[in-house]
């Protein structure tokens, strides 16, 4: 199993509760902690893709307003 993913040059953690039967992990934006979390590692991987995208959009639209 994946010990943390990479995307778009962030590193974000992968965490598994076996309790839970339950995926999540956590990245480090700006100085900000973002938490995603899935069902499965995909779900997981989806999920932190997804955060990172958004950031990426969020910014492009900021600088567009500049």
């Amino acid at each position: 199993m994946e010990k943390e993913f990479e995307y778009e040059g962030y590193t974000g953690t992968v965490n598994y509760d076996k309790k839970c039967d339950y995926y999540t992990g956590e990245v480090v934006i700006d100085g900000k902690i973002y938490t995603y979390e899935g069902d499965t590692i995909e779900e997981l991987r989806e999920d932190f893709e997804d955060i990172i995208d958004s950031m990426i959009a969020f910014e492009e639209m900021d600088d567009d307003d500049n």
